[in-house]
């Protein structure tokens, strides 16, 4: 079974369920970057649709890749069309696009992230007709309830520093929790906390410092960039995105982050792909996405990104496939 750290990719399910945002989302339309930028460096990004397409269309899920096995990645839950909770799970090889079917999820659940728990592949919290705080990991040949998140969560984070794995933002059906939670032999402990509290952020992670990009809070999609430093267990707001973004997803590639889609508002997605450069905090264009996306899941594998699913806007099978050089 799928084992290993996710030691240089970071992955997030961006996802959402409550109030504040709409069952059916309108056509997006997309929306240009604002002019404000700096210039991009010699970089040469290509998005393009894949030649293959996931097995069913499928949005806000989880996607759980090994570093042991590389070109696989585990996919589960999500969101169907028609605003349906998921309990599947399939293997996915990410160079051919063949799949296998695995177990089914106990608790059928979207608006998800997945990591590891105690080395497996695991889905944090998530919704279905209300938010969720179960953690389910693969193990044994199921899906099993290995234990449950301080509260309820649904829209939240899930990344890897330094072997340890950390449980960032989300929305427990009231508010969005700030605390930080590390994941531990025997559950989960608080280890640090937001400045801002927020649900549907992109994550990346470089070094020991966890990049937490924009968000969503009260129906306004957010600018911020904040920064939570593992080592020392501190936060702070250390920049501004070029415009407000949430429902997005991040990925370090080499000494930089590529941000890719999401919603400049809750009804307008966007095609744009940003690079942000940690050493400077300043950002760049690279390019757009083939339409634009949002809520998808990325896995990254050296020069190689990949955004399965998501919402363009209807939930989609489609796979971006992404080439850095």
């Amino acid at each position: 079974m799928i084992r290993g750290l996710l030691a240089s990719f970071f992955l997030v399910a961006l996802v959402g369920c409550g109030a504040s945002t709409p069952a059916a989302v309108p056509p997006s339309k997309t929306q240009a970057p604002a002019p404000t930028a700096t210039p991009a460096p010699v970089t040469h990004v290509r998005a393009t649709f894949a030649t293959w397409r996931l097995p069913y269309a499928i949005a806000r899920e989880a996607a759980i890749a090994d570093p042991g096995h590389p070109g696989q990645v585990v996919l589960a839950g999500g969101m169907f069309p028609g605003d349906t909770s998921s309990a599947r799970a399939v293997l996915i090889d990410l160079t051919t696009g063949r799949s296998q079917p695995l177990p089914s999820l106990g608790t059928q659940v979207h608006d998800v992230a997945g990591g590891l728990y105690a080395g497996n592949p695991a889905v944090f919290g998530g919704g279905n007709a209300s938010e969720q705080s179960v953690v389910q990991a693969l193990t044994g040949g199921r899906w099993k309830p290995v234990t449950h998140l301080p509260t309820t969560r649904s829209d939240l984070s899930v990344v890897s520093v330094a072997g340890t794995t950390l449980v960032i933002g989300g929305y427990d059906g009231t508010n969005v929790p700030r605390d930080i939670l590390a994941v531990e032999p025997h559950g989960l402990r608080t280890v640090g906390q937001l400045k801002t509290g927020v649900r549907y952020a992109a994550t990346a992670v470089v070094g020991s410092s966890v990049f937490v990009f924009g968000g969503e809070v009260n129906g306004r999609e957010l600018n911020t960039v904040q920064v939570y430093n593992a080592a020392k267990g501190r936060s702070a707001v250390e920049g501004r995105l070029p415009r407000p973004l949430g429902h997005a997803v991040a990925v370090r590639v080499g000494s930089r982050v590529l941000l890719l889609g999401g919603r400049t508002d809750p009804n307008t997605q966007t095609a744009a792909m940003w690079w942000f450069d940690p050493s400077t905090g300043r950002f760049s264009r690279a390019g757009s996405l083939p339409a634009a996306l949002s809520d998808s899941a990325v896995v990254a594998i050296g020069g190689q990104v990949w955004l399965l699913g998501g919402e363009d806007p209807s939930v989609t099978d489609r796979v971006v496939a992404i080439r850095v050089s």
